[in-house]
């Protein structure tokens, strides 16, 4: 599938040969199933458990990502919703100052409403249904008060829109901590039962799975990621994570996934895939991140870091401990992981799916 997940068991005897042909524009499996099943006859039911939980930990992903976009898109309207109250509570105040000036000017001049209307009256509402506010009121201050009334009306549908888009919000939440803990436990049996193949079961398997990851790359040309020359010597930022290729998956804002969330263990180290220099921002969307730009050009983007490990402006040698992994900007409360980005013309240039190269990396 597409968006299978693979997950970093670095193998040293992984030809070199392989690793290039990942990244290279043919599409053609090298390797078909039918060849893993052989070479993995002497573990053959093992092979079916990761499989199987292979699968599973698939379906836990999807459902992961799916409910992280429905806590996005709650918080989106919640925020839409809080930030429109806010105006219309100002609105208010300045209608009713505008109102209660008129009233005061018009009553102190001898004619108007009498201020006790106000002082007795429930609601502004009140008000204006009574005969002597109708026959005492210029047309002026009963479009003011109007305006008052409908504005009160908003206020009221606001507030009870907020109240249940909280309600929604923890309910939603609930949610994506169910699927994170499914996510988790089911990233704990696919690491099990991969170490339970034999050693040529393992080989052949992987090399199926990253001739699949090299087939899904040569469908595009962001979506496919960058050749090998563009990340020379390229090192796996966060070995012992499990990914899958979300590339374009949709996220808040109408916005689509222009990375790979490499997911692990909370405060587990990240490493510079290359030497250059280090630079610490934050954001509330990344949260805590890092740009590691590379002496050859090439910029690494990681986010979501719970912190740093080198101050801004650092030179750094590949496989340095640039931070640790986390949950900040808008990946709070969620599962810890890295989201990473290639953008091989450097900082500010267009970002490449760098699934692929992860693939070769840290499998």
């Amino acid at each position: 599938m597409s968006g299978r997940i693979l997950r970093r068991r670095w193998m040293p005897f992984l030809a070199l040969g392989l690793v290039a042909s990942l990244l290279s524009p043919s599409s053609a499996i090298a390797i078909t199933k039918s060849e893993v099943d052989r070479a993995c006859a002497a573990s053959s039911a093992a092979l079916a458990d990761y499989r199987a939980a292979s699968a599973s930990f698939d379906e836990a992903a999807d459902e992961y990502e799916q409910a992280s976009l429905e806590v996005d898109a709650v918080l989106y309207r919640q925020g839409r919703t809080a930030e429109t109250l806010d105006l219309r509570r100002a609105s208010m105040v300045e209608a009713e100052d505008r109102f209660q000036s008129q009233a005061i000017e018009a009553y102190m001049n001898g004619g108007g409403t009498p201020s006790t209307l106000f002082l007795t009256a429930g609601s502004i509402d009140q008000v204006m249904l009574t005969n002597e506010f109708l026959s005492a009121t210029s047309t002026d201050e009963r479009d003011a008060a109007s305006d008052l009334a409908a504005l009160q009306g908003e206020l009221n549908v606001l507030s009870i829109q907020l109240t249940d888009l909280e309600a929604e919000l923890r309910s939603v939440e609930a949610v994506r901590l169910d699927a994170k803990d499914k996510q988790e436990a089911a990233m704990l049996e696919d690491q099990l039962t991969w170490e339970k193949l034999d050693g040529n079961c393992r080989s052949a398997q992987k090399q199926y799975e990253i001739e699949l990851a090299r087939a899904a790359a040569a469908r595009g040309s962001a979506a496919g990621g960058v050749s090998a020359a563009a990340t020379p010597n390229f090192l796996c930022p966060f070995p012992g994570s499990s990914f899958t290729n979300s590339w374009g998956a949709a996220r808040s804002g109408g916005r689509g996934h222009q990375g790979t969330d490499m997911m692990g263990p909370y405060g587990a180290p990240l490493y510079a895939s290359a030497s250059g220099t280090l630079y610490t921002a934050s954001s509330s969307l990344g949260g805590k991140t890092v740009w590691l730009i590379a002496d050859y050009g090439t910029a690494y983007y990681y986010a979501h870091l719970s912190s740093y490990n080198l101050s801004s402006g650092t030179a750094v040698s590949r496989g340095d401990v640039v931070g640790y992994n986390g949950d900040s900007g808008n990946a709070s409360g969620g599962a810890p992981h890295l989201h990473f980005e290639i953008h091989p013309n450097g900082r500010g240039s267009s970002a490449v799916n760098p699934y692929p190269t992860l693939v070769a990396a840290c499998r």
